[in-house]
Parts: structure tokens; C-alpha cells; sequence
């Protein structure tokens, strides 16, 4: 009697339990345990199905012709949630709300989905991952990714984006990888990336980029690889690039560079950072095209205004530095600065890369310099500067200069430029010229 129970028991269980969980999988859609993923992509489904698991913890819906997403669309609670390849063309505020442990939403490749309310992903304070690529969105709510604390990695590339909203990511503390590339973003503001603490690249090629403002990086100290590279800039403030200390790789190739004045915060920041960097070349002025900045000389910006250190601003002043106006009252901009003088070995700074290997009477102390990253092939067959063209009027500064210029003497020359040692001998020279004096002075006039 005792086994005729347990088996009725075991016919119930496979009659009623078993179906029942085939019968849970939603109709189109196939499933599999553990762990429980329910896949109905490829179905023409044009609703979220309303059958699928609560305990489901993936769900693929992609390529499907679902058209929105309301706030009773997710009666189940997963992980992963894949909606890419629809058609949806508008998200209600809260629609996710339910989906309180989502980790990954991929809403990528909805063409039609050229909006977006504030409020579409209210509550999903524990993802991690969101794709909106190639959606065709215009603009983005100022309050969209509020309170997404644990979003690390969010893709908004090839849409039609033509500016990002002051403080639009300042909730984002956790991202590391933000994708902008491919829109049409004209400015970088102010505060376009403030909160952004632990940002680790940052790609914003191929947009439409004119100006970026001298603070737009300020909080992405922990940045190490940034493209810009296809946009319309020209130039880059020098308070921007000092802000992301960290950085190791840096496209800003095809932008319209200008190579004046302006370009000297940008050139003075490579001469002193260690990255690998693309080919920075310059369009204007017409002298200079096709150079690349990184490697002009600073002859080449001995005429620009000195900045102002006073001002965060970055503003300038039109006062020269001694030695380039007594350099420029002798020598004509158009002439050549080769054999001006030679350096000595006390006087020879480090330069952004590896010195060349003619010799000189500074070989010694320029080959101890160490390169500052390594050229590539490309940067390698540049055309080369003499080692006169690379240290002249370069170190030895102002404190050498005797003379300021039209006052120095028609012979003046490198006599001009005494070494500190030398400087240090000239009043002690001087006192014992003047003691001398007077007292030959003395015994003329006391017998």
C-alpha cells in the first residue's frame, strides 16, 4: 500500500510539476536552466512577452519588432536584457523600475528611438552596462542617468547628438569607459565630464568638436586614453591636457590644427608628458603646414606672448623674455637659427624625444637624455633637425642675459650667455676693482 502511494506521488509529479515548467517558457521562445535564460529573439514579436519567468535571470529579445517599452512590460526580474535590433520608439519613465537586480541592458540599434524621457531608467541603481548605440538620439534628458551609481561601461556612439548637458553624467562615479564617438558634438563645456572620478577612456572621435573648454577634463584624473581624433578642432587650451595626468594614449590626428601661438600650451604639454600620441599636424600657418607640432622648435614660438602665471585663465601678456627680444633684435624671424651659438653641457634641457645621433659639442649630455616615448615608424622618417636647430635658444634662461635688445654692443654674441658660475664671480670682480681704485686714489691725493 505504501508503494502504491509513492507511486502516485511520482505520477503526479510527472504529469503536473514537469509540464508545468515546459509550460512556464513563453510560446516562440526557448529556455534553458541554470541559469534560467529565456531566449525569443528572431521571433517578430512586437510585445515584450508577458509569460516569461520571474526568476529568469537572462532574457534576449533582441531583432524583434517591439515598438515601446511601458512600465508593466517586465513582470520578471533578470540579470541580463538584451533589446537590441527592435523598432521601440519610446520608453516610458520607470519602465525598468521592476527590473531592480538588471546588470546589462542593451537597447543598441533602435533607429527609432530618437528620444528618451528623464525618467526611463529610474531604479536601476545596480547596472552596470548600457548600450544605446546607433539610436538616432538627438538629445539626452539632464536627469537620465540619475542615481546610476554602479554603471561602469556606457556606449552612446553613432547617434545624432549635437551637445552633451552640463553635470549630464555627474552621478556616473563608477564609470570607466564612456563611448561618444560618431555624433555630432560641436563644444565641450565646463562640466560636461564633472563627476566622472573614475573615467578610464573617453572616446569622442569622429563628431563635429570646434572647442573644448580649458576645464571640460578636470575631473578625469584617472584618464588614460582619450581620441579625438576627426573633429574641427584647431586648438587645445594647456589647462585641459594638465588635468588628465594619467593619460597613455592620445589620437588627435585629423583635426585642423594651428600651429601659432596658440598651439604652444598643447606643445609645451608634449614636451613634458610620457604617451604615445598620433601625429599631431599642423594646417596653418602656411609655413608650418604639414609639420607636426610635436616636434617644432621653441624658436618657433620665441615671438608668442608669455602667459600671465597669475591668471587660471590662461591670459597672456605681450612682455617677451629677455633673451628672445635681444635674440630677435639681432636676428631676423625669417632667418635661420642654425649655428646661432652652441650649448654647453650645463645648459642642455630634456626635449619630448630622442635626440639625434649627430655629433655635437653637446653629444654627451643630449644622449643622456632619455626619450620621452617611442616614435613609431611613422614619426621616425619626419624629417630631422640638426643638434644646433634643437638646443638653440633653448635653456640658458633669462638670468644670463646681459643685455636687452638694441642695447647690446654690434660684437655682442655668445660672450652674452654666461654660465652661472661665471655670473657668481662678476660683483666679488667687481668690489675688488672698486677698493682698488680707490685707494690708488688715496695715495695720489695723500702722497
Amino acid at each position: 500500500k505504501n508503494i502504491s502511494g509513492l507511486t502516485l506521488w511520482l505520477i503526479l509529479w510527472l504529469v503536473v510539476v514537469k509540464p508545468g515548467r515546459v509550460a512556464a517558457c513563453p510560446r516562440l521562445c526557448v529556455c534553458y536552466p541554470s541559469p534560467m535564460t529565456v531566449s525569443c529573439q528572431s521571433q517578430n514579436l512586437s510585445v515584450v512577452p508577458s509569460d516569461v519567468p520571474y526568476d529568469s535571470q537572462r532574457v534576449f529579445l533582441q531583432n524583434n519588432r517591439i515598438t515601446e517599452l511601458r512600465a508593466d512590460s517586465f513582470g520578471f526580474e533578470t540579470q541580463v536584457l538584451w533589446l537590441y535590433g527592435n523598432n521601440i520608439t519610446w520608453i516610458e519613465a520607470g519602465a525598468f523600475s521592476n527590473l531592480r537586480v538588471l546588470e546589462e541592458l542593451d537597447l543598441g540599434d533602435n533607429p527609432s528611438l530618437r528620444h528618451l524621457e528623464g525618467g526611463a531608467f529610474r531604479g536601476l541603481e545596480k547596472l552596470q552596462s548600457l548600450h544605446m548605440h546607433r539610436c538616432k538620439l538627438a538629445t539626452l534628458p539632464h536627469d537620465l542617468f540619475h542615481k546610476l551609481y554602479s554603471l561602469q561601461f556606457l556606449y552612446l556612439q553613432d547617434n545624432q547628438l549635437h551637445f552633451l548637458q552640463d553635470d549630464l553624467f555627474s552621478d556616473l562615479v563608477n564609470l570607466t569607459h564612456l563611448f561618444l564617438h560618431g555624433n555630432r558634438i560641436r563644444a565641450l563645456s565646463e562640466n560636461v565630464f564633472r563627476g566622472l572620478v573614475n573615467l578610464d577612456r573617453l572616446l569622442l572621435h569622429d563628431n563635429r568638436i570646434r572647442q573644448v573648454h580649458r576645464k571640460s577634463f578636470r575631473d578625469l584624473g584617472r584618464l588614460t586614453i582619450l581620441y579625438l581624433f576627426n573633429n574641427s578642432l584647431a586648438e587645445l587650451p594647456g589647462q585641459t591636457m594638465r588635468d588628465v595626468q594619467d593619460i597613455q594614449f592620445l589620437r588627435l590626428n585629423g583635426n585642423p590644427w594651428s600651429c601659432g601661438c596658440e598651439a604652444q600650451p598643447l606643445w609645451e604639454w608634449f614636451r613634458k608628458s610620457r604617451i604615445s600620441s598620433s601625429e599631431v599636424v599642423c594646417t596653418s600657418p602656411s609655413q608650418r603646414r604639414g609639420q607636426d607640432l610635436r616636434f617644432l622648435r621653441e624658436l618657433d614660438f620665441a615671438l608668442c606672448p608669455v602667459p600671465d602665471p597669475g591668471s587660471m585663465a590662461g591670459t597672456t601678456t605681450t612682455t617677451f623674455s629677455t633673451k628672445t627680444r635681444w635674440w630677435f633684435s639681432k636676428n631676423k624671424p625669417a632667418s635661420s637659427s642654425k649655428s646661432l651659438y652652441q650649448k654647453n653641457s650645463e645648459t642642455v634641457k630634456t626635449f619630448p624625444f630622442t635626440a639625434p645621433k649627430a655629433q655635437s659639442p653637446a653629444k654627451t649630455a643630449i644622449e643622456s637624455v632619455p626619450a620621452k616615448y617611442e616614435m613609431s615608424e611613422d614619426e621616425a622618417a619626419l624629417p630631422k633637425l640638426d643638434p644646433e636647430e634643437y638646443w638653440a635658444n633653448y635653456g640658458n634662461e633669462d638670468a644670463s642675459i646681459r643685455c636687452f635688445e638694441l642695447e647690446c654692443p654690434p660684437g655682442f654674441d655668445e660672450s652674452a650667455f654666461y654660465s652661472s658660475s661665471t655670473l657668481t664671480r662678476v660683483p666679488s670682480f667687481l668690489h675688488l676693482l672698486t677698493l682698488s681704485v680707490v685707494a690708488i686714489s688715496l695715495h695720489l691725493v695723500f702722497g
